[in-house]
């Protein structure tokens, strides 16, 4: 998105009040808007792709907190008479009376109106007969100028101390302004919270039958191994998600990678990359070449066997583009799958006979 040069937000403020300026209200797009207590979120149409997108890919409404979004212009003169959004000489009257009553160290305020030919232009559309509304632009409580610039048709360049300066008042066609600008970085968190990572399920050998419930024995190395291989991202140890929020160019790439499967228990553990990980046992395998822990003394104390814990810790990192064309990126937090099994552990009983 576009960044804008710090604003006094305490100026911003001010200036809010004295264009009575609108509360939250919903916004276009998706399933709409909705102040969740936390903040406020629209529901965006997302496509997912990649290995690790949600059912193999598909398109999904998706709640995201946006930079920013418009509303209908919400305003009133300086006696108190509401103002009809949906009515342009109305809000041209507004326009000029509000205009001059922002000036001193506030004057900067002024050049969040568009030019005074956009507002007879909407009056000449609406007696063209076109529907036109005026909106707002929202960012959150806060108001941030730059915030609003990534929904802004104009940044207006002011240098000094106020920096760049949005437009944050515009007339649309009824029921239709742009679509709330959402951040990538968000989008890319979004991705990485559905991103299909399984909990690795693992087989192992020795796993003994005939009575013995599945032991192996001490001092044996014992095979681990995942069933699926995409449990480790394969042998390459990646799993990807790519969203793109339909209509527009904005996207974002999430890239997670594991350094393998961990196996953790009260009495053994072993760390084994992807490719060791994904070995599975066979009768003439070499034991240093698979993922094994050699118990060293019976699960006697365990009903069940060990609990046996199998591992992937995964880093996550992104890459993506705003509204503008930017590529941005950077790194996001880590995740972590996991799975619990018993393992039986039993002594291996050798029977001796005495020869004469």
């Amino acid at each position: 998105m576009r960044r804008v040069v710090r604003v006094l937000s305490a100026a911003v403020a001010s200036v809010s009040l004295v264009l009575s300026a609108p509360a939250v209200a919903g916004a276009r797009g998706g399933s709409g808007g909705d102040d969740t207590g936390d903040g406020y979120e629209v529901g965006i149409e997302v496509t997912f792709t990649g290995d690790g997108a949600p059912g193999g890919g598909g398109t999904y409404t998706v709640p995201i907190p946006p930079v920013c979004w418009w509303v209908t212009l919400n305003t009133s003169m300086l006696d108190g008479t509401s103002v009809d959004a949906t009515d342009p000489q109305a809000v041209m009257e507004w326009y000029e009376e509000a205009y001059p009553n922002i000036n001193g160290s506030f004057t900067f305020a002024r050049e969040m109106f568009p030019d005074r030919s956009v507002f007879e232009n909407a009056i000449a559309r609406e007696a063209a007969g076109e529907d036109v509304t005026w909106y707002r632009i929202e960012a959150g409580s806060s108001g941030d100028p730059g915030a609003m610039a990534s929904c802004s048709p104009e940044v207006k360049e002011l240098g000094g101390p106020y920096g760049d300066v949005p437009v944050i008042y515009y007339p649309w066609a009824a029921g239709d302004p742009p679509e709330p600008a959402i951040d990538p970085e968000t989008l890319a968190i979004e991705a990485r919270d559905v991103m299909v990572i399984d909990e690795p399920e693992v087989d192992r050998n020795p796993k003994l039958s005939d009575g013995l419930d599945g032991a192996t024995f001490v001092n044996v190395d014992t095979w681990f191994w995942v069933v699926d291989p995409e449990m480790v991202g394969g042998s390459g140890g990646t799993r990807t998600i790519r969203a793109d929020i339909v209509g527009t160019d904005v996207w974002a790439e999430v890239t997670a990678t594991t350094d393998g499967l961990s196996i953790a228990s009260p009495n053994g553990s072993r760390q084994c990359d992807p490719e060791r990980a994904l070995r599975v046992w066979e009768p003439d395998a070499a034991d240093a070449d698979g993922c094994t822990v050699a118990f060293t003394r019976a699960s006697v104390a365990y009903p069940g066997g060990y609990p046996v814990t199998a591992a992937t810790e995964w880093t996550a990192t992104w890459e993506g583009q705003e509204q503008d064309g930017t590529t941005v990126g950077g790194d996001l937090d880590p995740l972590r799958r996991e799975a619990t099994v018993n393992v039986p552990v039993a002594e291996v009983q050798t029977i001796v006979k005495r020869t004469r």
